[in-house]
């Protein structure tokens, strides 16, 4: 991304405090939101709505997710309202992030889905990076631009809140043919952890507050 000072455009800018216009957890309403405080304080209530109607291989796997991150000491919640994820708070997997996202409000959604070819289950973890521009053009720069992960990818989603783009990480693991176990967690988990890490400050060098 050029970094010419005589360019006027716009540039990527840091998001601090917004978490009603961006937030990675988009909601139906104002009201349909659950803050990641209460999804915490009420895990044990939504644990019943996030578990209820889910194939008996798919809730036994986000129950060897909750195990491993409980072991860990990382605080989560269950969302079952905004396709059912676990919510995680990214400076829990990445320190760094807490660096580059301001208030510490970012977080990383991990969820256990069909995997594509109908074989088995997808694990995979999204985190909105806390970055943006009015202008599609820096946003699709910094999309070009970025790093290239070795497993990671990063995609342009349009925010429902603000009609402005965002840009996301997405890791997935094809998990065949049974859940993922303590070893697969725990690389996933690291490999989320390095390429956030990397991509963070490949953005900071874009940015400005």
């Amino acid at each position: 991304m050029s970094k010419d000072k005589n360019d006027n455009r716009p540039q990527l800018r840091l998001v601090v405090n917004n978490t009603e216009k961006r937030n990675t957890r988009p909601a139906a309403s104002e009201d349909d939101f659950i803050s990641f405080q209460e999804l915490v304080a009420n895990r044990e209530i939504f644990q019943v709505e996030f578990f209820r109607g889910l194939e008996p291989l798919q809730a036994e796997g986000y129950r060897v997710i909750e195990r491993f991150i409980t072991e860990r000491g990382w605080p989560y919640g269950l969302d079952p309202r905004h396709g059912q994820v676990i919510v995680i708070p990214a400076g829990a997997i990445c320190p760094e992030s807490d660096e580059h996202g301001g208030a510490g409000q970012d977080e990383v959604l991990v969820y256990l889905a069909e995997d594509a070819t109908g074989q088995g289950l997808c694990l995979a973890l999204e985190m909105l990076m806390p970055y943006y521009s009015e202008d599609e053009a820096v946003m699709e720069d910094a999309l070009l631009y970025g790093p290239v992960n070795q497993y990671g990818s990063l995609f342009l989603e349009e925010n429902r809140h603000d009609s402005f783009l965002d840009l996301i990480y997405r890791l997935s693991f094809p998990v065949y043919p049974v859940n993922p176990d303590q070893i697969l967690l725990n690389r996933f988990f690291s490999i989320a952890a390095f390429e956030l890490k990397e991509t963070l400050q490949g953005l900071a060098g874009y940015s400005y507050e």
